[in-house]
């Protein structure tokens, strides 16, 4: 079984967070405590925001505008592997059928914030700054 890493919560964060303006989600509407542990590290959710703000400005930027956004990122970071792999499925089930109801588009939203091209080394280079520094956060 894969263990849970930051790297992994914040990609699902990435997909979750795709999916917020378009796709409601039951984890957006409980609200999750800055005390929650995020599973396999020593950092609470609020350390990792706060370490998030300061490592991706833009990304954290987007999270302040859009509440929902943020709600998925909080549920995301606290959730187990297990959570995590039904908020993925979830929302994999409602693009697929987007993606029916609208053929030849790409995406199922954009925004300015988001719509930024960078790569996964940066991605990767980003999630590893934030993990150094979420428990000093």
């Amino acid at each position: 079984m894969p263990t849970f890493t930051l790297r992994r919560a914040v990609a699902s964060v990435a997909v979750a967070t795709c999916a917020t303006l378009a796709v409601p989600a039951a984890a957006a509407n409980a609200q999750t405590p800055l005390s929650a542990p995020v599973a396999g590290t020593h950092c609470t959710v609020g350390q990792v925001e706060r370490a998030t703000a300061k490592v991706a400005p833009k990304f954290w930027s987007f999270l302040q505008e859009h509440p929902k956004a943020k709600d998925h990122f909080e549920a995301a970071l606290a959730a187990t592997p297990a959570e995590r792999m039904a908020m993925r499925q979830k929302w994999m089930a409602k693009r697929a059928e987007w993606k029916k109801e609208h053929p030849g588009m790409v995406g199922m939203w954009h925004h300015k914030h988001m719509h930024m091209h960078i790569n996964k080394a940066e991605v990767h280079q980003k999630i590893s700054e934030i993990k150094a520094i979420c428990a000093t956060s």
